[in-house]
């Protein structure tokens, strides 16, 4: 019924079931594709989409982001219960391991703020020393001076 694209590299690694990729039942023209996005607002995300699919809205209109795939798989009766609580089990786990890379970012984020306010404290730090040490020598002269 369907075959795993070799198109998307990143799928791999999440270690989700594999989807099968349909023939588009309307255009009846190829296996659907499994793709990655590469814009920014949605890198590494994973998209469906018949490969005479054309943004313009040209040729096929076949064209579905992961979840909306699944759902349309099943729908159809493309995958089976134990398939979709496959695919639902690590959409949870992928969600869960996605903040926490969002966490880690943040993290990074404000670490660099840390280390950019301490490395402004030192400075601070520096100068107010460099000032002591000025008013002791400048004391200590006063007192060579007057004591003479």
């Amino acid at each position: 019924m369907a075959t795993r694209s070799s198109g998307s590299s990143s799928s791999a690694h999440r270690r989700r079931p594999d989807l099968p990729l349909i023939q588009y039942p309307y255009c009846r023209v190829k296996k659907i594709v499994e793709l990655t996005a590469t814009t920014s607002a949605n890198r590494e995300r994973i998209f469906f989409t018949c490969p005479d699919h054309v943004k313009d809205g040209f040729g096929c209109n076949f064209w579905y982001w992961e979840d909306g795939y699944v759902k349309y798989l099943e729908r159809n009766g493309f995958i089976g219960d134990k398939e979709l609580a496959d695919v639902k089990q690590m959409s949870v786990k992928k969600k869960v391991v996605n903040s926490e890379d969002g966490r880690e970012e943040e993290v990074k984020k404000l670490m660099l703020s840390l280390v950019a306010i301490g490395l402004e404290i030192i400075q601070i730090l520096k100068g107010m020393l460099f000032g002591c040490i000025l008013v002791v020598a400048f004391v200590y002269l006063v007192l060579v001076v007057w004591l003479k």
